[in-house]
């Protein structure tokens, strides 16, 4: 600003105008920049220049490059004459390029800038610059503005809703939705206004998503006024082949219910099983053997309510964290009549686990919980329940510690009683971590490490 004599308005309506400007240059396909008049009156100075997001070419002209008026005569006419000027500009020996210039107006009337659109293709499509031209006159400030990307299908309509120009890929679509169209040729011309977001948009003058089926065909659709004098001046519809992303999203919710029919039939099962299981331990006559029954069944029980937590999940990963604390609450609920307060413990980014993963690693410290209630809690009106995990280097950290009776002296992992051994067999062999149970500052503690790489999903 410092090289120009910009008022303060003229000054609030560049920077309002930039919003639009990448917008402008992706629908004219063109380079676009905004010129001033320098302080010096011979000089022009770029203000702001942008190229299409889907360009690789080099950019002409650089935001805050001065030239010489007479190096750039296209903008000194519009300066005087403040009418679009049409014409061509010799870079260098060899190199032109096409430009077309708008003048930019202030509140007040006074031409104090010009638009020029530059593109290395000489046959510019005076449609196309036009319509970017409108788009800086009303840009939005409350809502983005869409890309456009190569592969989309761009239409531009008129006031009543012809269309006015189509690229090749926005022809091939309409031949698709409208059967009428028997050459593409005739897609000029046509009037989309029967299509109901392009009539919601011209009623509503705001922009809007939307979706337009056509037999197999689904197209994602953006659609946003060009708005002049208040009214709507032109639309602007892209529109992207979104078929495959759409029958892929379908899939996988088909795959999402079945996964989870899955585990709802094995949580229904494991839990016959189990019902089977605790009317024989009725029926036994030795104490022993209903002691066995029971703490199977218990077993049972814990898998399946890993099933049906695993039931109500979405997708092939699980959040271990969600999966935790649901196996803490129910367990504590379930298993004992003691008071039990849960301390969790966890890292500060959650982590997701594949589900086969999930299944074992849920089994084993399903079990340690269930271990330290059963057996820290008995006999005790309350007690502390710690359970958490964390990211330790290339390891998936888990504990589990409880604050009830401690190991006897005698006790060794070389002599794990039938739970530990489940657990330690799961961790060791099918998870390929370690396991270590022990007393631990007046606590009991068991900790599982798993290595990360063989279970996070990132």
């Amino acid at each position: 600003m410092e090289q120009t004599h910009l008022t303060s308005v003229q000054a609030n309506i560049l920077i309002h105008m930039q919003s639009a400007l990448q917008f402008s240059a992706d629908i004219s396909r063109n380079q676009v920049c905004i010129c001033v008049q320098g302080k010096n009156p011979d000089m022009v100075v770029v203000m702001n220049s942008v190229r299409p997001s889907y360009s690789t070419e080099a950019m002409t002209f650089s935001s805050g490059e001065i030239s010489l008026m007479e190096e750039f005569p296209l903008a000194g006419n519009v300066f005087l004459t403040g009418k679009k000027i049409v014409g061509r500009k010799e870079l260098q020996i060899g190199r032109i390029v096409a430009v077309t210039a708008y003048p930019l107006f202030d509140s007040a009337g006074a031409i104090f800038g010009a638009v020029c659109f530059i593109s290395s293709s000489l046959k510019q499509q005076q449609i196309l610059t036009d319509t970017g031209y409108l788009a800086l006159q009303v840009p939005l400030t409350d809502e983005p503005y869409r890309s456009l990307r190569v592969q989309d299908g761009m239409i531009v309509l008129d006031s009543v809703g012809r269309i006015i120009y189509a690229n090749d890929i926005a022809s091939d679509l309409c031949f698709v939705l409208d059967k009428e169209t028997v050459e593409k040729e005739a897609v000029i011309g046509r009037a989309l206004i029967h299509m109901p977001l392009v009539e919601k948009v011209m009623e509503t003058r705001r922009p809007a998503y939307g979706e337009e089926a056509a037999g197999e065909l689904t197209l994602s659709a953006w659609c946003m006024p060009i708005l002049f004098h208040g009214r709507v001046a032109r639309v602007i519809l892209i529109m992207t082949d979104v078929t495959a992303i759409r029958e892929k999203e379908r899939q996988i919710l088909v795959k999402d219910s079945v996964i989870k029919e899955i585990h709802h039939r094995v949580k229904n099962n494991l839990n016959n099983i189990a019902g089977i299981l605790r009317m024989q331990a009725r029926r036994s006559q030795c104490a022993e053997t209903k002691t066995v029954l029971r703490k199977t069944v218990s077993r049972i029980l814990g898998i399946s309510q890993i099933h049906d937590i695993l039931a109500r999940q979405s997708g092939e990963n699980v959040d271990w964290d969600v999966l935790l604390d649901r196996l803490c609450h129910l367990s504590i609920t379930n298993l004992t009549a003691a008071r039990v307060t849960l301390v969790r413990g966890r890292d500060q980014k959650k982590i997701l686990i594949n589900a086969e993963k999930a299944v074992t690693l849920a089994i084993a410290v399903n079990e340690l919980i269930h271990n330290a209630i059963e057996h820290g809690f008995a006999d005790l009106e309350e007690g502390c329940l710690e359970a958490g995990w964390s990211r330790e280097k290339d390891s998936l950290h888990v504990y589990i510690r409880n604050n009830g009776h401690l190991l006897p002296d005698t006790f060794s992992d070389q002599r794990y009683d039938l739970g530990l051994q489940i657990v330690r067999t799961l961790v060791e062999t099918e998870l390929g971590g370690r396991f270590r149970f022990s007393n631990e500052d007046g606590k009991v503690a068991a900790h599982v490490w798993c290595p990360l790489a063989s279970m996070e999903v990132k």
